[in-house]
C-alpha cells in the first residue's frame, strides 16, 4: 500500500479539509524490516529455549501487537472541527477548542499540542502529524487554528 499525497477538498459545509494517508514501512523500509526480523528470531529463540508452544506464542503475540502501528497505514485529516488520525487500532480525534500550539519536526512531522509550553511527557498526549511532501501545506492549515511554539520551550 502505497501513501498518497495530500488531498486539499471542501466539504458539505464549504470548509477546507486537507487529508492524506501514510505507510510508515514505505519511508523507513530498513527499520520495518530490521523490526519484522527481530520479532522472527526472538519468537525463534523462545521456541528453541522453552520449547512447547506457549511461550512463542505468548511472545508472538506480545511483539507483534506492539509494533503493529508501525505497519498500519495511517490518515491524517485536518477539517473545521479538528485534526483525526485514523488507522487499524481506530481514530483518535482532537478538536481545535482543546489544541493551542504546534511545532514541526524538521520535515518529518509536527507535533499538536493541547498545552501551552512543552513538558518531558508531552509526546504521550500530544498528537503527531507525519508530513508526506505536503509540509508547507499542513503548517500554513494548523496557523490558522493554533500559535506555533518554539522548539527549546519546555514546561
Amino acid at each position: 500500500m502505497a501513501s498518497t499525497q495530500d488531498q486539499s477538498k471542501t466539504n458539505d459545509s464549504g470548509d477546507e479539509v486537507l487529508s492524506w494517508r501514510l505507510w510508515l514501512p514505505r519511508r523507513r523500509p530498513l527499520l520495518s524490516v530490521t523490526v519484522a526480523v527481530f520479532v522472527v528470531v526472538l519468537t525463534t529463540a523462545v521456541a528453541v529455549i522453552y520449547g512447547g508452544a506457549f511461550y512463542p506464542l505468548l511472545t508472538a503475540v506480545l511483539l507483534t501487537a506492539a509494533v503493529s502501528a508501525h505497519y498500519a497505514p495511517v490518515r491524517f485529516t485536518l477539517d473545521s472541527e479538528g485534526i483525526t488520525v485514523a488507522s487499524l487500532w481506530g481514530a483518535r480525534k482532537k478538536l481545535w477548542s482543546n489544541l493551542k500550539t504546534y511545532w514541526p519536526n524538521g520535515e518529518d512531522g509536527v507535533s499538536v499540542s493541547a498545552r501551552e509550553r512543552r513538558g518531558l511527557l508531552s509526546s504521550a498526549a500530544d498528537l503527531y502529524l507525519y508530513l508526506e511532501g505536503n509540509r508547507a501545506e499542513v503548517l500554513e492549515y494548523l496557523s490558522r487554528h493554533l500559535s506555533p511554539t518554539k522548539r527549546d520551550e519546555y514546561a
